[in-house]
C-alpha cells in the first residue's frame, strides 16, 4: 500500500524552521504547496505505520528540499512520531525568499521527532546560512523553545566551530520632509 504523500511534510517543512525566522516564515509559506517525493523504491506498512524511502531520495516542498539515501517515518494511529533521513550526507537546502540568504545544512542522519518537536542532526553537522557556517558533531534543536545545543566529534577535538560573518547595518531610513 503506498504510503500518504504529505507524509514527509514535517521534516521538510522544520528542519529548515531551525535556521531563523525568515527562513520558518517561508517554510510556512510552503507548506500550502505540494509535496513531491522521488526514489527508487518505497516499502510501507499501514499496520505498522512505517514507510521506507530509499535510493537517492528528493523530497521538495516550494522552495524546501531534503536529500537522503534513505527516509523512513513512523506513525502511530494515523500521527507521524519520527522521521529519520540518512545519507552520505543527508542534505537540507532551502531559498527562503529574494532578500534572506539561502540556507544549507548536511548530517549523516537527521531524526525528527514530531510529538515533542525536537530535531536531531548527527555525524559531521555542517548549517550555512549565506556565508555564515556552523559545524560539530551533533546538534540538537528544539522547535518550540528555538533553543539549541551542540557539541563536537573526535575529529574536531570535541569543539563545535562557526564563522559568523559581519553584517552592514541597513541603510538609515530617510528623513521625512519639513515644510517651511
Amino acid at each position: 500500500m503506498k504510503p500518504r504523500d504529505s507524509a514527509p511534510l514535517p521534516l521538510v517543512f522544520f528542519l529548515f524552521s531551525l535556521a531563523v525566522a525568515p527562513a520558518a516564515r517561508a517554510a510556512m509559506d510552503d507548506a500550502d504547496e505540494p509535496i513531491r517525493i522521488n526514489a527508487r523504491s518505497v516499502e510501507a506498512n499501514e499496520k505498522t505505520g512505517a514507510a521506507v524511502y530509499r535510493g537517492r531520495v528528493v523530497a521538495e516542498q516550494g522552495r524546501l528540499s531534503i536529500r537522503a539515501d534513505r527516509v523512513e517515518i513512523r506513525a502511530r494511529n494515523n500521527q507521524t512520531e519520527l522521521i529519520q533521513a540518512i545519507g552520505s550526507p543527508v542534505k537540507l537546502r532551502q531559498q527562503p525568499d529574494a532578500t534572506t540568504e539561502e540556507i544549507r545544512a548536511e548530517a549523516k542522519r537527521v531524526d525528527y521527532h514530531v510529538a515533542t518537536g525536537k530535531l536531531d542532526m548527527i555525524g559531521d553537522v555542517s548549517l550555512r546560512r549565506g556565508d555564515d557556517l556552523f559545524t560539530g558533531g551533533v546538534l540538537h534543536y528544539d522547535l518550540d523553545t528555538q533553543s539549541l545545543s551542540a557539541t563536537g566529534d573526535d575529529q574536531s577535538d570535541g569543539r563545535v566551530h562557526a564563522v559568523i560573518q559581519p553584517r552592514k547595518p541597513a541603510p538609515p531610513a530617510p528623513e521625512p520632509a519639513t515644510q517651511p
